[in-house]
């Protein structure tokens, strides 16, 4: 089972090339991550296509983490493949797939073709801007008003993880998570040392009481923040 959600039975990578958003915290293609520790050719150079991962069939209980090692959604992605990914996922229909991203920003223009059984969901860690030495994606209000968007014009549900959470403002931040009305959002801090720009432990937990009024949260990895201790 997948350790990155409780609800995750498996995840799947018909799609390989380097990400281009850089995350310096991300555990599959940071310096420090899995690509890299494994020497994964699979994840270096140009977004490409893996035939063989888009035969695989999944059964109905499934609930599969789609492209957990690169964002499918990147700018570098050409819509056509993105497109034979929903293909195969809707070949899938009796399982569910969640597709998570920092661009959202791509959602609208493909959502005519996202199949009925894909959660759309995104990485959205704080509402406040990330410095480009932690992250190249785009900056957290655009991502919040893509999904506001998303959630105006698609019957998907909708998923936000909040992980690896950095400071935000509390009532802003909750208010612009409810607009989005998201089926769940998982919470959680940095698991990999990274000395993030981290809340402390009770803006976090008051946070999660105000998103509790109006979805379910998933808590992660809830903790001190490093600089707390």
């Amino acid at each position: 089972m997948s350790r990155m959600f409780s609800f995750i039975t498996g995840t799947c990578n018909p799609l390989g090339g380097v990400c281009p958003g850089l995350c310096s915290y991300c555990y599959a293609q940071s310096k420090k991550g899995l690509a890299k520790r494994y020497g994964h050719t699979k994840y270096q150079g140009p977004p490409r296509l893996y035939a063989e991962v888009l035969r695989k069939r999944y059964r109905e209980g499934d609930f599969i983490f789609d492209c957990d090692m690169r964002d499918k959604y990147s700018p570098d992605v050409p819509d056509e493949m993105i497109r034979r990914v929903y293909e195969w996922q809707a070949e899938n229909w009796a399982a569910t797939f969640l597709d998570l991203t920092k661009y959202p920003t791509r959602y609208p223009g493909l959502l005519r073709y996202v199949p009925w059984n894909v959660v759309l969901g995104a990485t959205i860690e704080t509402d406040l801007c990330i410095s480009p030495g932690i992250s190249r994606a785009p900056q957290p209000s655009l991502r919040l008003e893509a999904m506001e968007r998303v959630a105006r014009n698609t019957r998907n549900e909708l998923f936000v993880s909040v992980e690896p959470i950095m400071s935000f403002r509390l009532e802003e931040f909750a208010g612009s998570l409810k607009r989005i009305d998201p089926w769940m959002v998982a919470v959680g801090y940095d698991n990999y040392g990274n000395t993030l720009p981290e809340p402390p432990l009770e803006e976090t937990e008051r946070l999660i009481e105000l998103l509790e009024e109006f979805t379910y949260v998933e808590r992660k990895t809830i903790r001190k923040a490093w600089w707390e201790d």
